[in-house]
């Protein structure tokens, strides 16, 4: 979630050996001052970036993105639009954060969101 829109903007991406510059889901918005849970896959073998918000599937560019995600000696960024980009900041808390080796199915999205926090 990002500043635009009143901090209820939220976004997500790849960048991919096909697509360089990719960001779907940019027009999805969350109400302020609640917790969401999020949830983002990506297939390269699919070419499809999924993103659940609160245990639904949004909808987004189904032709996004394709290929293997480009691999470069940077750190992962979360809470902010890439290494450098000062002015691109998540805009709440984040708690709770899990990142998977394996690609996420909408019913590991769905098991996620309906866990209760602390559980495995």
């Amino acid at each position: 979630m990002g500043r635009e829109f009143g901090g209820s903007f939220l976004g997500a991406g790849v960048i991919t050996a096909d697509s360089p510059a990719t960001w779907d889901y940019s027009g999805l918005k969350a109400a302020m001052n609640e917790w969401h849970h999020i949830a983002m896959s990506y297939n390269g073998d699919t070419g499809r970036l999924k993103i659940w918000l609160d245990g639904a599937l949004q909808d987004g560019n189904i032709n996004c993105c394709m290929g293997p995600l480009v691999v470069r000696d940077s750190p992962l960024t979360i809470g902010q639009a890439g290494q450098g980009k000062s002015n691109e900041y998540f805009y709440g808390f984040i708690d709770e954060l899990r990142v998977f080796k394996k690609i996420l199915t909408a019913s590991n999205a769905r098991k996620l969101y309906r866990r209760p926090c602390g559980t495995q």
